[in-house]
């Protein structure tokens, strides 16, 4: 049969055998419309939500100003939470000679005994060298560089440090986030991730408003995070958020490594009210901090000193360790800084006015002789607190809330057929509208009265009772918001939400037959009594031997969760895209040019594929080493919290198949267009497919392996050797004599089998006739190499030859994604504990 040449066709006749161009771009431009369509949707849902928290923001507003309306003296929240709730069960950390012993043998903490009680927060100070970072990491189970000594309890049961991740949370000194979503998105997926299964969508929000306004980040909610070199929040924010991340699993443990490291003495301050706040909920935070300013020293409830060489110096109440260690003998000048004359005296840079030779270790034995005398009934300290309380003579009556409420009621009977201007018994809108005004000297919204209104009323409701008024005042007092609307959600079934259960009307017996039923057991009464927690309340710490994990999202959950959060981040890196389309573009131009009016290579040569598949392997392996090398940092942090590995993993290779697709068919599509092979395309790109395929299986594995700085050039060395040096078609006879060379080839050679590929589905359809006797012997070699006697002409797809090649190279891809995984799971396994 005669050789096909360009001549024997014409423009009309190759766009007519050769639709399936079109066919694929319109899939192609398909897809990207899809992805952008979510985009834009996500955003408009993001913006809504903003607004959304501006207006409950300005409705709560509005709320405050009616309370100091009626009455100025009433006590009220300054932020009620509408999602998180007090704790089912808290925990308290008990330690007793609690050490570590490096690998080397040498001790960096030694016999440190203690207690920190739940719902807490509490410091762990020291200088340099003292091991409280070492202290925290052995608490929380990751000190895996040594051996833990002595004993821990969480809530008087001995317990491993491992079986803390359930409802621990930590958060890391770096600020680990995800550089290209929001502050929002950082936080809601978060709480996707790592909450309860059966939390309502509406539920999920309503976490998310609460950290935001807790962590004072809502009005920069719908900034991108950014990175060094794309600047986005500032560090103060940066570090808010990074904290937010672990609120928002509602941990009952939280630790924080170095909190406030880096920031100003304000923005700790905040960070640290931001925590105490959720202490209320009976979440325990244990942190180690540096030398804070002393109004942020007295914040903690405790405070924990540890001296050079691990020991313990001081362990007790913020407001005792001044009184402490003046009682050993030394003095703080006046105006200096408490938390920093501490840190002098545990260095010895402090002198002691009763001993002349005092050395730091003397710190030690003395906190040891105080606790043997307070453990002998002799000798013992009491607190500040407890002085202030025992003396009469400043002791005071404090006003009930139950008395607040008397007061407020009569108040608003006073008041209330000013309020009610048409004297039907309830208050419409308008009536609202109007006193809202009147209180806050500016006129509110509609959408803040219809907010406020349905918090009074239910969300049907279109009059508010005089009770329902009074109710909603007083709640306002509570930590918690318990309102009509949270009501009917937790009546419709959103989540167990029971915030009304009177604590004190019910035996422990009682409570604990209802724990499956109630999530959030509190002192209060459906009145609105305050519901902060207490940790002396043992209605509040009921059960506490046993603290509730939270069930997770599984393997789907998780899966659908990671994929929406990969292509929020996807639509995100088109500059990055970009650059690499064009080098794609670019590489299979050059290459047209060259094979086609330079070199003038026939359509059917190995040679020209061979250069084909290399470029391309190469750059998509460079493009896919993104994919685990940007986020190590980030996958350790999540992959330490209980995030599923394999959900994490397969989220992030289907989102990014989406541009291996496109970068294959836009490099392919540009060389065939320009080249004009006389091959239909759909079969042309097969070859291309399968070589994208593995390819980007490599630049997973690197990444997931390799350092990223190291990454481009690992690649660029495998795809040289692998594309480039064992696929050469014209050393393939000499590869195939000798066995190992031939088994080594074909289990690490891409273009061995691509090329093959290609050749076959050239051949058959362009049944060449060469006259070059050059080109006539190249083909013999190629057809002896690449081709079975066997084959059909007519149906390529049934050489053995070709089957064989689809197979390997089926298995080398899924072979390398399966080492990907098992190395992103086990590479760097100290730092995903």
């Amino acid at each position: 049969m005669p050789s096909h040449t360009n001549a024997d066709h014409t423009w009309e006749d190759f766009w007519g055998a050769n639709a399936s161009v079109l066919i694929i771009s319109a899939i192609v431009i398909i897809m990207i419309i899809v992805v952008f369509v979510v985009d834009r949707r996500w955003k408009n849902w993001q913006t809504k939500l903003e607004k959304v928290t501006g207006m409950m923001n300005e409705s709560y507003a509005f709320s405050l100003n009616l309370v100091r309306h009626f009455m100025p003296s009433f006590k009220v929240a300054k932020y009620q939470f509408r999602g998180m709730r007090p704790k089912k069960t808290t925990a308290s950390v008990e330690f007793e000679n609690l050490g570590m012993d490096l690998k080397s043998g040498k001790r960096v903490l030694n016999g440190v005994t203690g207690k920190f009680e739940a719902g807490r927060m509490c410091a762990i100070m020291g200088p340099s060298g003292a091991g409280k970072t070492t202290f925290m990491n052995v608490l929380c189970g990751k000190a895996t560089y040594g051996n833990m000594i002595g004993t821990m309890r969480i809530n008087d049961k001995v317990t491993d440090p491992k079986e803390l991740k359930g409802f621990m949370g930590f958060v890391p000194q770096d600020d680990i986030v995800h550089q290209d979503l929001t502050v929002r998105e950082q936080i809601q997926f978060s709480v996707r991730l790592r909450g309860s299964t059966d939390l309502s969508k509406r539920r999920i929000e309503f976490i998310t408003e609460d950290v935001l306004n807790v962590m004072q980040i809502d009005h920069i909610q719908n900034s991108i995070v950014g990175s060094v070199e794309n600047r986005g929040i500032s560090g103060g924010q940066r570090k808010r958020v990074n904290i937010g991340l672990e609120l928002a699993a509602e941990p009952t443990l939280l630790f924080l490594d170095e909190p406030t490291s880096g920031l100003d003495s304000t923005s700790s301050l905040a960070v640290c009210l931001s925590l105490q706040k959720l202490c209320q909920l009976g979440m325990t935070s244990i942190m180690v901090i540096h030398q804070p300013r002393y109004s942020l020293f007295t914040l903690f409830d405790e405070v924990l000193l540890l001296g050079k060489g691990g020991e313990t110096v001081f362990l007790g109440s913020s407001l005792d360790a001044k009184s402490y260690f003046e009682s050993l003998g030394f003095e703080m000048p006046q105006n200096e800084n408490p938390a920093d004359w501490f840190m002098d005296v545990l260095s010895g840079e402090v002198s002691n006015n009763r001993i002349s030779n005092f050395k730091p270790d003397m710190l030690f034995g003395w906190w040891r002789d105080r606790n043997s005398l307070e453990l002998c009934g002799a000798g013992g300290h009491a607190s500040l607190s407890q002085q202030f309380l025992s003396s009469d003579g400043l002791r005071s009556r404090t006003v009930t809330f139950e008395e607040d409420r008397a007061i407020l009621c009569q108040k608003l009977e006073e008041e209330w057929n000013s309020v009610d201007r048409n004297k039907d018994g309830v208050m419409d809108s308008s009536e609202l509208r109007e006193l809202l005004a009147h209180c806050a000297s500016c006129t509110p919204g509609e959408e803040v009265v219809r907010e406020l209104m349905q918090r009074m009323t239910g969300n049907s409701g279109q009059a508010v009772t005089k009770k329902q008024f009074l109710d909603f005042l007083c709640g306002l007092s509570s930590d918690v918001a318990h309102d009509e609307v949270l009501k009917t959600l937790d009546a419709a079934g959103h989540g167990p939400n029971v915030r009304f259960i009177s604590a004190k009307s019910k035996s422990i017996a009682e409570l604990e037959g209802e724990e499956d039923d109630i999530e959030s057991v509190t002192s209060s009464d459906a009145s609105g009594a305050n519901m902060s927690f207490d940790s002396s309340d043992p209605m509040q710490s009921y059960n506490s031997h046993r603290i509730v994990k939270t069930h997770r999202p599984g393997f789907v959950g998780q899966l659908r969760i990671l994929m929406l959060r990969r292509i929020v981040q996807w639509w995100r890196m088109n500059q990055q895209r970009a650059l690499f389309l064009g080098a794609l573009s670019m590489g299979g131009l050059i290459l047209a040019v060259l094979d086609g009016f330079i070199t003038e290579s026939p359509p059917w040569d190995s040679m020209t594929y061979l250069n084909l598949h290399t470029c391309l392997a190469l750059l998509l392996s460079i493009f896919c080493l993104s994919v685990f090398g940007n986020d190590q940092p980030v996958f350790w942090r999540e992959s330490a919290s209980g995030i599923n590995k394999t959900a994490y993993f397969n989220a992030k290779v289907l989102v990014n198949t989406m541009d291996i697709i496109i970068q294959t068919f836009l490099f392919t599509a540009v060389y065939y267009l320009v080249r004009q092979p006389l091959i239909p395309f759909w079969e042309f790109i097969i070859p291309f497919a399968f070589t994208a395929y593995v390819s980007s299986g490599w630049g997973y594995l690197v990444s997931t392996l390799v350092p990223p700085q190291h990454g481009p050039f690992v690649v660029s060395l495998i795809s040289f050797v692998v594309c480039g040096l064992l696929g050469n078609p014209t050393s393939m006879s000499n590869f195939m004599t000798i066995k190992v060379m031939e088994l080594t080839v074909s289990i690490a050679s891409i273009t061995r089998w691509t090329g093959q590929m290609s050749f076959i589905i050239a051949y058959s359809h362009l049944r060449p006739l060469p006259e070059d006797p050059r080109d006539s012997a190249m083909l013999s070699m190629y057809k002896e190499v690449f081709y079975s006697d066997e084959s059909d002409p007519d149906h390529p797809y049934a050489d053995p030859k070709f089957t064989h090649a689809c197979v390997a190279l089926v298995l080398m891809g899924w072979v390398l994604r399966v080492c990907s995984f098992f190395g992103l799971k086990y590479r760097n396994r100290a730092k995903q504990v």
